[in-house]
């Protein structure tokens, strides 16, 4: 796929983009369909500025999403297939979250996470698409890290 100025997105972002952006939408569907327990989320990450008006939080949403396509395109080419592969994570992630916001008007988490409760009235939960940001964040940090030379 080309975008404008002849820059690729290389198949290692685009597949992995469409991957987790598939996971989180099965994932969320089956909870969804099957009546497992999930959390509602209207706010951000752990339920920050849940008062927030929705198109606030759209917005925000997609100007992630944006900045993420961005480093995805501008960098393609530089980095190794980690970097790819993490904004290719890290936009399909975004994405399923902004799927939610616009056609469920909130973000469905189904993965509670275990001693949470101890800090957090309700416990956190996360869906597929938390722990794909998480994941593309982590390929990214290292593609980078990896080159840096330590001095001793």
């Amino acid at each position: 796929m080309t975008l404008a100025g002849g820059r690729k997105i290389t198949a290692h972002c685009a597949a992995a983009f469409l991957l987790t952006f598939a996971a989180d939408q099965a994932s969320k569907f089956a909870v969804l369909r099957l009546g497992y327990s999930a959390s509602f989320n209207s706010g951000v990450s752990f339920g920050f500025f849940s008062g927030a008006k929705p198109l606030t939080l759209t917005a925000l949403n997609i100007a992630v999403a944006a900045l993420l396509l961005f480093l995805a395109v501008s960098f393609a080419r530089e980095r190794g297939a980690a970097f790819r592969i993490g904004c290719g994570m890290m936009l399909g992630g975004a994405a399923g979250n902004l799927a939610d916001r616009l056609f469920r008007g909130r973000v469905t988490d189904w993965l509670p996470l275990p001693f949470s409760d101890l800090f957090f009235s309700n416990g956190l939960w996360v869906n597929a698409a938390d722990i794909f940001l998480i994941l593309g964040s982590a390929a990214l940090f290292f593609d980078i890290v990896k080159e840096i030379k330590w001095d001793s």
